[in-house]
Order: C-alpha cells, then structure tokens, then sequence
C-alpha cells in the first residue's frame, strides 16, 4: 500500500509518542528491541487503518457523485430513481439505506423497499442537510439519529438538473459498527490494545467492545469519575492529533489519535493500550 506524505509524517511523530507512553511497561517486560517492535507494529496498525478507512470515503464519494448525475438525468423521483437508488446500495455491506429529497427535505425515495415508512419524512432540519442545501455541497460523516429509527451516520450529495439548478439530494445511511468493523478488523492490534473511532464531541461509534458503542465520554456516568479520561477526551475534541496517558479502573492506558476527514467534517480515530 502506498503510504501519503501526511502517512509518513505521522510516522515519525507518533514514534516518538508511543516511545513516550510505551516505553516504561516495554522495558520493564522485554527490553528495547521488543519495545521498539510493539511501537512498530502499533504505529503501522494505525496507519493502515486510517488508510483503510479513507479508501471507502474515496468510495463512497465517487458512488454518491455518479449516483447525483444519474439522477440529474431521469429525475428524483419514481421508479428509474429508485433503480439508482438501488445501485447505490450495492456500495457495501455497511449501507443501510439510499434516500433521494426535494429541496423542502422531504423524503422523495428509497432504497431497499423496507426502509418505505420513511417515505414523506422530511430531514430537513438535521444540520448536514442544512449545510448541503445553503452551501450546495457534498456532506457526510454526519453521525445522526436517523428517522429510520437509531444512530447512523449519513452522507449526501447535491442533485442539479440540466439547467444546474439544485433541486434536492442524494444520501447513503451508513452502520458505522458495520463500515469502521469490517475497515479496522484486518488492522486490529494484538494483547491489550485496539483502534476505534470517536467523533470530536466525544460520542463513541465504533469500539470492539460493543458495549461502548453510543456513549459519549463526557455525559456518560460511566466515564465521569475519571478525571485524567475526562482531560484527554477535551484534547482529543480540540486537536486533530495527539497522545496521552489516562488511568481508569485501576489501568493506565496509553492512547494516540488520527483525524480522518471527509467533505468538512472529522471523524477520530484512537489507538488504546493498556500499559
């Protein structure tokens, strides 16, 4: 795989941030060349993960702008829209469903035939849609509580017709347990370490551990006896990069995070060890 120049430079960074909170538990259990392995294998999990991740973005964006110029062709509404529509949901396994709306938000079509309650819906007050119809642009990573009925997160394209007009969109309900499994699962560190993914707000999407999935670090009971978790959660919301050391139920965790990005929005991803 080809590594990118932000790839590379995140290699000589997080090197010397995972020598900084690996090295006391290294040593002690291994000496250097082991220490210097687990960083190695550590840093290039995280890599390859972002990279796996930022390839099905790439995907996803490509899908959805051949899906919008389709559409821009037979129309967003009946029956060759909702063939598009069904094309589109080949995408992945990740894909829930592929809705087209009007200017008004108002759900026009949808694909698969079981998601049809949501027909006449309008969706026009989330925020991402709210920036696609003001600004004209593709959104997505907008982790939602749908109108299907739970937490997924969408992505939208704008539809123009002949005469360039914007006359509604085109979007893709993803299950980010689904996407951010099947991208992070080959890239799995081994022992007392894993990668998830957080949004910068704090809100858990994807984690190994199920039980994690939806609750956010700064509201959630759970987390809120842990000052030192508390104080790397509010870097990691501010800063696009970085590590840290946190203690919770009686183990020191070491933790460095990535930013993936997408159409103006960010996902986080972490990569946790348990020292």
């Amino acid at each position: 795989m080809t590594i990118s120049d932000k790839s590379i430079i995140l290699v000589l960074t997080v090197t010397s941030a995972l020598a900084v909170i690996l090295a006391p538990a290294a040593v002690a259990e291994e000496g250097p060349s082991e220490e210097k392995a687990i960083e190695r294998d550590l840093i290039w999990s995280l890599l390859r993960a972002e990279d796996a991740v930022s390839e099905i973005l790439a995907e996803m964006d490509r899908s959805l702008l051949e899906a919008s110029l389709a559409l821009s062709l037979v129309g967003i509404e009946g029956p060759e829209a909702r063939e598009v529509l069904e094309e589109l949901g080949r995408l992945g396994p990740f894909v829930v469903d592929c809705i087209t709306i009007d200017l008004n938000g108002t759900i026009l079509e949808v694909a698969p035939e079981e998601y049809s309650f949501v027909l006449g819906e309008r969706i026009d007050q989330q925020e991402h849609i709210k920036r696609l119809l003001s600004t004209r642009r593709p959104v997505g990573l907008a982790y939602i509580e749908s109108v299907e009925g739970f937490y997924a997160m969408d992505f939208a394209s704008p539809i123009f017709d002949e005469e360039g007009r914007l006359v509604g969109a085109v979007t893709v309900l993803v299950s980010p347990t689904v996407l951010f499994g099947d991208a992070l699962a080959p890239h799995q560190p081994e022992g007392g370490a894993k990668i998830w993914a957080m949004t910068p707000s704090g809100t858990i999407v994807y984690d190994p551990d199920a039980d994690q999935i939806g609750r956010n670090t700064f509201s959630d009971p759970l987390f809120r006896e842990f000052p030192e978790l508390l104080a790397v959660a509010e870097r990691v919301k501010m800063e696009r990069s970085g590590k840290g050391v946190y203690r919770i139920f009686e183990t020191a965790r070491g933790v460095y995070w990535t930013t993936v990005y997408h159409q103006g929005s960010e996902m986080r991803l972490l990569l946790s060890v348990d020292l």
